[in-house]
């Protein structure tokens, strides 16, 4: 038994109740450098002095006195001192208890088996460190791709918005230079049919002066001559004379009528196509509101799919506005076209409560027909309001989030640019410093809310 114990490799002592070296093996003799003879009788814990954590490890709790004291097993690691180098040792103890011995001191004792495990401790602690080490790396590069993840991010949302805001102004710039192409357009329009419109109804007026002179020449002649010739019995006959006389009146109040009727809407368009006046000037803002309606009238009368839509004018006592007046007009005619839209889609519901702004004796529209109501006021001496509004199907609160955002339309394809009312507030909010607001409820309409100031605002 004794020449198997000592071939192992781990070193085995047994001591006596009072911790004395009763038995060892050679490699135990080899750790302490001391023959098996020198060592018996000795106090283990003498021979075998101890440290854990830079700590010399007290009697009391040196595993020799674990196993006697508490009569459990038990393992640890320890630290011995070995001429210049410590050792790190994996202990395990039992307590043992031997009947029948001839000495009390021999009865209870205990077995201590030490392994020395430098080596393994010190490729675990290397290991633990490189892995350490390599977590930390981990987490920093980990840190590192987050952080370039997240600036990735950014610049490509940054991108993604100036790639939104490019389009934005390509889209602007191109509605602009169409907008001023139409503009000098329609004001060529209005110069050609305006010049030969004043001759026609500059002239009008001595046409109906001579009309009336010759018909009573002609009453006069059929006073004093009431038995005329056959002849001009005939040529009477021929020509209706008595209705030419009844008809010729009507026919040049008629022409006159017209005539006015196109000087107005010539006026209309030149107010309208205002694309030459860029610059602030003062202006009658309910003048520009007119010019668009009379544009839109057209739209406004019954159609295969809808009734007549009635317009109601609540308009205050403004004062001249400083402003751009064609580019104004631009945001009267995109507001009120999709007015004039919302109100031809489908069949109307009951229309929505009457606004705080206007009396309840302005509603005089019927139940079902689509009304659009704007209305002028002071805000105060250095504000005005325009307010749009319709009793049309109105809009949900995702589409009323969404409603200034370049590009964004939900009428169908072909319909819509979805640049209108973007382009409507960059000229209130950006060029005019104003306000442009929008209020709907699904079923109860939408209301526009315009406010501007009376004079210029400079940043």
């Amino acid at each position: 038994m004794e020449i198997a114990l000592s071939a192992v490799e781990e070193c085995i002592v047994w001591t006596n109740s009072l911790g004395q070296i009763k038995w060892c093996n050679g490699p135990f003799e080899r750790l302490l450098g001391q023959p098996r003879l020198f060592l018996l009788g000795t106090l283990l814990s003498d021979k075998l002095p101890l440290w854990q954590k830079q700590q010399l490890v007290h009697q009391s709790n040196h595993p020799v006195e674990l196993a006697l004291v508490t009569k459990k097993s038990g393992k640890q690691d320890y630290e011995f001192q070995q001429s210049n180098q410590f050792l790190i040792l994996e202990i395990a103890w039992s307590f043992v208890e031997i009947a029948n011995t001839l000495g009390a001191d021999d009865a209870k004792s205990a077995v201590l088996v030490l392994r020395d495990v430098t080596q393994q401790r010190y490729a675990a602690q290397r290991q633990q460190e490189i892995n350490e080490l390599l977590e930390q790396q981990v987490a920093q590069r980990t840190q590192a791709l987050h952080a370039t993840n997240a600036r990735l991010q950014q610049e490509t949302e940054r991108l993604q918005q100036l790639l939104v805001e490019l389009q934005a102004t390509q889209a602007r710039l191109v509605h602009a230079e169409k907008m001023s192409s139409l503009g000098q357009l329609v004001a060529g329009i209005a110069h050609e049919i305006n010049n030969p419109v004043n001759f026609i109804h500059g002239n009008l007026i001595p046409l109906e002066n001579y009309a009336n002179n010759l018909l009573e020449l002609i009453h006069l002649y059929q006073n004093h001559y009431p038995n005329p010739t056959s002849e001009i019995t005939l040529a009477s006959q021929e020509i209706d004379l008595e209705f030419l006389q009844q008809d010729l009146p009507k026919l040049l109040d008629s022409m006159t009528l017209g005539a006015d009727r196109i000087r107005q809407i010539v006026l209309s368009l030149r107010n309208f196509s205002r694309m030459d006046e860029a610059k602030f000037k003062l202006v009658d803002i309910h003048e520009g509101i007119d010019s668009t309606l009379l544009i839109l009238q057209h739209r406004l009368k019954a159609g295969p799919n809808h009734s007549a839509m009635k317009v109601i004018r609540d308009f205050g006592n403004l004062p001249l506005i400083e402003c751009c007046p064609g580019e104004l007009n631009q945001v009267f005619m995109n507001i009120l076209s999709n007015a004039i839209d919302a109100l031809e889609v489908l069949d109307l519901p009951q229309p929505h409560l009457p606004q705080p702004h206007l009396p309840q004796t302005h509603l005089t529209y019927q139940p079902n027909q689509g009304c659009i109501t704007i209305h002028t006021s002071m805000i105060d001496s250095q504000w005005i309001k325009i307010v749009i509004s319709d009793n049309g199907p109105g809009m949900t609160a995702q589409v009323q989030q969404k409603i200034f955002d370049p590009f964004f339309t939900t009428k169908s394809l072909g319909k819509g640019t979805g640049m209108g009312m973007s382009i409507s507030y960059q000229i209130i909010v950006e060029k005019h410093r104003g306000k442009l607001d929008c209020l709907s409820k699904v079923g109860q309409g939408t209301e526009f809310i315009i406010a501007i100031p009376t004079t210029r605002l400079e940043f």
